[in-house]
């Protein structure tokens, strides 16, 4: 998974609180993110006069600390009405700089969580083509040459997998697109004391860069298979966004080769406390003295004895996680099926 986020924002002008608040925002955001994917961080900023874009191979967390990454924050100004956000789980292309999102071509700059797998066939028929083999910059590429919403929708409505996106025009930077579909989650918290819709994959994000930054709104998940439409120009008490029904189809076709699914980089393996800071046994009733068996060699252990591999999604025992390439035996005991979440 990744973890895709930003603003939009009306325009007009900010007091040093409020332009500190939105910075917090999107730096808060960018943080909590890390934990959907630490493989590449990007960000691009759009304005009336222009846009940005920054991307790197390395971790939110990483960069947060670092001069490049500070200057872009402090690139968000008054006049920035659009901040499209990314933290990538390497998936599809190997880890460097320009596998990372946001994507930008012809007309438009986009980030996406998840995978896009009739993309060969799209790309054929429209004519395009892709400078990465990471199948999201597709997405974009397909949709270059629609300004149209109606346009955008058709072709939207034509693409198979798993999504999550945020995109814009840019030469429009009043409007942010917003669109998912049943197998990723999108939330949006408006902020009326900002004229600012800030949107996050996952709730708790938004909840808690929210409350970090003493700014109130309610946060709340996007319907699935609707295109929003968030026009700033359209802000003042309410976001008054307008969406349009636009069914993303779901993948029912054979299951994953190797030219769709290869991560060039070594799994990560995460101890049961991390697992635990990052919140994804929250409500799975698992303790760190829970007994769990070894995927690989199927003796019983304490959880927090194990290491769970990002990749495959399997506990393991120490001795076990040494040897984390070894093919998957049938074995695999995925993390949410022993948790019951």
């Amino acid at each position: 998974m990744c973890g895709i986020y930003g603003f939009a924002k009306k325009d007009g002008a900010l007091n040093v609180l409020e332009r500190f608040k939105l910075r917090g925002m999107v730096m808060d955001l960018a943080f909590q993110n890390e934990e959907r994917g630490k493989d590449g961080t990007g960000i691009a900023l759009l304005s009336p006069s222009k846009w940005t874009l920054f991307k790197e191979a390395a971790p939110s967390g990483k960069l947060l600390k670092t001069k490049r990454f500070q200057g872009m924050i402090r690139e968000i100004t008054d006049r920035t009405q659009i901040c499209l956000g990314h933290t990538r789980l390497a998936t599809i292309g190997d880890v460097q700089n320009k596998h990372c999102h946001p994507f930008e071509t012809e007309h438009f700059l986009g980030v996406h969580n998840g995978h896009f797998m009739n993309r060969e066939t799209l790309l054929k028929k429209y004519s395009k083509t892709a400078e990465t083999p990471v199948d999201s910059e597709a997405i974009f590429r397909v949709l270059d040459g629609e300004a149209s919403v109606k346009g955008m929708a058709s072709k939207l409505g034509e693409m198979e997998g798993d999504f999550a996106l945020g995109f814009a025009l840019k030469s429009d930077p009043w409007r942010l697109f917003l669109i998912r579909n049943n197998e990723r989650p999108l939330h949006v918290a408006y902020v009326p004391s900002l004229t600012a819709l800030f949107w996050s994959s996952d709730h708790e994000h938004l909840e808690y860069a929210l409350a970090r930054n003493g700014l109130q709104g309610s946060v709340w998940a996007i319907l699935e298979d609707h295109l929003y439409i968030a026009d700033v120009r359209n802000f003042n008490s309410r976001s008054r966004m307008k969406k349009v029904p636009c069914a993303m189809k779901p993948y029912v076709g054979p299951g994953w080769t190797e030219d769709d699914f290869h991560c060039q980089r070594p799994p990560r393996l995460f101890s049961f406390t991390e697992l635990q800071d990052f919140g994804l046994l929250d409500g799975s009733g698992m303790n760190e003295q829970s007994k769990i068996p070894c995927a690989v060699c199927d003796a019983e252990f304490p959880a927090e004895e194990l290491f769970y591999d990002d990749m495959s999604r399997r506990f393991m025992c120490e001795a076990c996680s040494f040897d984390c390439s070894e093919k998957d035996d049938g074995k695999t005991r995925d993390l949410f099926e022993l948790s019951g979440v």
